[in-house]
């Protein structure tokens, strides 16, 4: 199953063909750095299934709302990268943390020039006084009954 969103509404609904079609296309560059990242997939359950994760909330800090748009990027761009690891359906809340960062910046580079992200990672990898300007995407996911969440950080240098 992977990471899906909530039932409700299509993302996509409404909106120019084109622009989506943008969205996928910046999913799918993401998607090539997530796998040079390479963030953990969660294991299958005992039955061999992969996990079933709907999305919550995702979040930027500083804020940036996540538009539908960026939601389509996001979900692409995960959606590759468990591809890409072999896994189809595959769910890696990690590497959704890291698309919200990283789309953000495909995001920013589309209006000018491009922020110069020195490290990214799960904050705890950070490396000791690496300077910079901090920007935080958070997740939390809904596995049954249990909350998973995950933070990248990206420093902007």
């Amino acid at each position: 199953m992977g990471i899906r969103l909530t039932d409700g509404p299509d993302p996509a609904a409404g909106l120019d063909p084109d622009l989506v079609n943008a969205a996928r296309g910046i999913g799918f560059a993401v998607g090539a750095r997530l796998r040079e990242l390479a963030p953990a997939l969660r294991p299958v359950n005992e039955s061999g299934a992969e996990p079933d994760l709907v999305i919550e909330e995702i979040d930027l800090d500083p804020t940036d709302p996540l538009d539908p748009l960026t939601l389509i990027a996001c979900l692409q761009a995960h959606d590759a990268y468990a591809m890409a690891r072999g896994r189809p359906g595959a769910a890696s809340p990690g590497a959704l943390a890291l698309a919200r960062v990283l789309t953000w910046a495909a995001r920013a580079e589309m209006l000018g020039r491009a922020p110069r992200i020195a490290w990214i990672g799960p904050p705890a990898r950070r490396p000791q006084g690496l300077v910079g300007h901090a920007v935080t995407a958070s997740v939390s996911l809904r596995d049954g009954d249990h909350l998973v969440r995950a933070v990248a950080v990206a420093v902007i240098a």
